[in-house]
């Protein structure tokens, strides 16, 4: 178990920083760029959309998110105490000088209203945006996905100050519940499908009703395409142009679930795909690595993931060790 949290920590980030180059490039502009893919850790350049001078493995804000929850859960001994994740998020986004580059819309706009006093009840009422299934990691590893409602709850509970609607919690709830399975040996991708779609349904009850396509149907979409197509490329297309690969949730699942299988649960393989693939990379990367990494944390690179962890001040055996005596 420890190897697999430690993949599923250490897969999370270099997702996340294999996709940080390319994060809101078309899949055009890729390909221009990288025309054999993304396949290791490069800095941000003059193309970066957001003016980042980021070296090469420089993770951003869905790392920096699953940090901070790692550290609400060692702090409360395995508890979830929002206020104290979200004290930490206002520190780091008031503090940083990269914060207004790479924090999401939602997680912005909570904060914002947050600051004016708004309940937190009331502050995530209208976040649909990939910033809970970015960050729900460490949630998966606390909550056995074998007691699924438990863990539906949980992930309400950290989802409710800045992503309290049914689409977000639905696709932090299917990427907690791959994660949970993979911590705890599961090996099976089939069966990922299978749970994602069980926890999506039993979110149903979480968040705030705002307008959504069908999270499920989509996923089957994407699903489909990975099983008809035998052209990567054309996978990879279609996917970008079909189902779509931005920071809305109903795009970032289905795109997100859809590499893991296509990466056959490989983390490397994955988060190539992952930073090739166009619009939100990063974070489509760190979910679909964070995935794999669980199911075969030996395949990840260990000169890769020390590159990150010296880039970003980072231990990833430290935080595993942190994390194990919560990991039922």
């Amino acid at each position: 178990m420890r190897e697999r949290i430690w993949g599923i920590l250490a897969g999370g980030a270099l997702g996340d920083a294999m996709g940080m180059p390319t994060e809101c490039w078309s899949q055009e502009k890729i390909r221009q760029h990288f025309p054999n893919g993304v396949k290791q850790l490069v800095a941000s350049n003059e193309n970066d959309i957001f003016g980042r001078k980021l070296s090469a493995g420089a993770i951003t804000d869905d790392t920096l998110n699953v940090l901070m929850i790692l550290s609400m859960i060692q702090k409360n001994q395995g508890q979830i105490r929002v206020a104290d994740y979200i004290a930490e998020l206002r520190e780091w986004n008031d503090c940083s000088t990269v914060s207004a580059f790479v924090s999401g819309p939602s997680t912005l706009k909570a904060l914002d209203k947050i600051a004016k006093g708004v309940s937190i009840e009331e502050t995530g009422v209208a976040g649909t945006t990939n910033g809970a299934s970015m960050k729900i990691a460490p949630i998966g590893l606390i909550s056995d996905y074998r007691k699924l409602p438990m863990l539906v709850k949980n992930v309400a509970e950290i989802c409710l100050p800045t992503h309290n609607t049914k689409i977000a919690i639905a696709g932090a709830s299917a990427v907690a519940a791959a994660v949970s399975y993979t911590a705890r040996g599961g090996q099976s991708i089939d069966e990922i499908w299978s749970l994602a779609f069980e926890a999506i349904t039993a979110a149903k009850q979480y968040g705030h009703d705002f307008p959504s396509a069908s999270l499920i149907f989509r996923m089957k979409q994407a699903r489909i395409i990975v099983q008809q197509e035998t052209d990567e490329q054309l996978i990879l297309q279609r996917l970008y142009e079909e189902i779509g690969t931005g920071m809305e949730t109903i795009e970032t699942i289905p795109s997100a679930f859809s590499i893991v299988q296509l990466a056959k649960g490989d983390p490397l393989k994955a988060v190539q795909l992952s930073a090739s693939l166009g619009w939100d990379t990063d974070t489509i990367g760190a979910i679909s690595g964070a995935i794999c990494g669980g199911l075969k944390p030996g395949n990840l690179p260990k000169w890769m993931i020390q590159q990150v962890e010296e880039v970003n001040q980072l231990n990833f055996d430290q935080l595993t060790d942190d994390m194990i005596p919560f990991v039922k």
